[in-house]
């Protein structure tokens, strides 16, 4: 083989494992959160929803965080709930429903997914409502992290808003890991 060959395949693998590393670096990542307070003692378990919720659905397939979750639920008191009019206007989501209090949501999993280009993680519940006899696969967006207590290094820097199952808002702060690559 001429040096020339032996030159063009090094140069050609360095391309490719650089590729490689690059798309692993700035590609989403997600680890689970069934261990981690306050979601391990909802996992499995059946919640009632004390609130009205709206049902949601995301008209491009890549926005949603979970495959088998492509619906997510929203409520008044979540913090993204005056955005959710502007995004039904530019038509990324649809309305599917509301979903009146009482309902019931069985809690599957909790999933964190940090986003490999900005870093900024979201944790997320998963699970099954059903609503006239129809079971729907949801996503909730449950939880934000205190800039402050973050950039001052304080591992327990996650507050959760009070979600729709909730009959109080819970002050405390938790600690949740980061999505990692492996």
């Amino acid at each position: 083989m001429s040096t020339g060959k032996i030159i063009g395949i090094v140069v050609f693998v360095v391309i490719v494992l650089f590729a490689l590393f690059l798309f692993q670096t700035i590609k989403t990542k997600s680890t689970s959160l069934n261990n981690f307070v306050p979601y391990k003692e909802l996992i499995g378990k059946t919640v009632v929803l004390n609130n009205d919720v709206i049902l949601y659905k995301y008209k491009n397939s890549a926005e949603v965080f979970h495959s088998n979750y492509p619906y997510f639920l929203i409520d008044s008191k979540d913090p993204d709930w005056i955005s959710i009019p502007n995004f039904v206007e530019i038509n990324e989501i649809e309305t599917i429903f509301e979903i009146p209090k009482g309902a019931s949501l069985k809690i599957e999993k909790a999933i964190q997914y940090t986003n490999g280009v900005s870093g900024t993680s979201s944790p997320f519940v998963f699970g099954t409502i059903t609503s006239d006899g129809i079971d729907y696969k949801v996503g909730y967006q449950w939880g934000e992290q205190s800039m402050s207590k973050n950039f001052d290094n304080i591992p327990e820097s996650w507050y959760f808003y009070q979600a729709p199952w909730q009959n109080e808002l819970d002050t405390s702060f938790y600690y949740l890991p980061k999505a990692k690559i492996w």
